[in-house]
């Protein structure tokens, strides 16, 4: 989204994304997180999060909110992916993933992510970076639609692990790219899928398997 002139940039803060009060709230409906304004009497699925302990930016040009991403395809011996069903926008199947801290490196920061939404611990030398680029459209729950993306891959040894997803997501399933792309995707998963397909697959590092 564009960012209005308005909205100060150098203040941490939460603005609702329809008129950019900061009166709003999160709330629940059906397990899903949405946001709620006192201004305007809306709920929307996001809002606009300036928080500077992420990665962010505002292109001077277009003024476009941008974010950095991490994420991660873990696939098993059978040659099926991690997905989950998100609890917070976009309210759809993704893989493990979230935003960059604005301390942190990519490769630690998409070990940390999987950790934390799965349980799944893999080591360093297991974990692929296969693709750092611009994402245009890949709207988030904190207001950006656009996102710079550090994506990798992992095959783990799956002898069925406790799979501890967090408050973001539910209902994880492991499907191969085929199955998965006939399902309802987040924007950046369907993107990675559509355009790369099995090279995600190929790429993988697989030891021991």
């Amino acid at each position: 989204m564009r960012i209005p002139n308005n909205i100060q940039l150098n203040k941490e803060c939460q603005y609702c994304i329809g008129c950019f009060s900061k009166n709003i709230k999160r709330v629940f409906r059906d397990g899903l997180t949405y946001y709620y304004c006192d201004a305007c009497g809306k709920t929307l699925e996001r809002s606009l999060v300036i928080d500077n302990g992420i990665v962010w930016w505002v292109d001077k040009t277009t003024r476009e909110y941008w974010h950095e991403s991490v994420g991660i395809f873990v696939f098993d011996s059978e040659n099926k992916a991690l997905f989950f069903e998100r609890t917070i926008y976009p309210f759809a199947l993704a893989i493990p993933a979230g935003h960059l801290d604005s301390n942190e490196m990519a490769l630690p920061a998409v070990i940390r992510e999987l950790n934390e939404e799965t349980g799944i611990h893999v080591e360093r030398e297991t974990v692929k970076l296969f693709s750092e680029e611009d994402v245009a459209g890949d709207q988030c729950r904190r207001g950006a639609d656009h996102h710079r993306w550090h994506l990798y891959c992992t095959t783990i040894n799956k002898k069925e692990p406790v799979l501890e997803i967090n408050n973001e997501g539910v209902k994880p399933e492991w499907l191969t790219l085929e199955e998965a792309i006939d399902k309802k995707l987040v924007y950046s998963v369907k993107y990675f899928i559509e355009k790369y397909g099995d090279k995600l697959l190929k790429n993988t590092r697989r030891p021991g398997i």
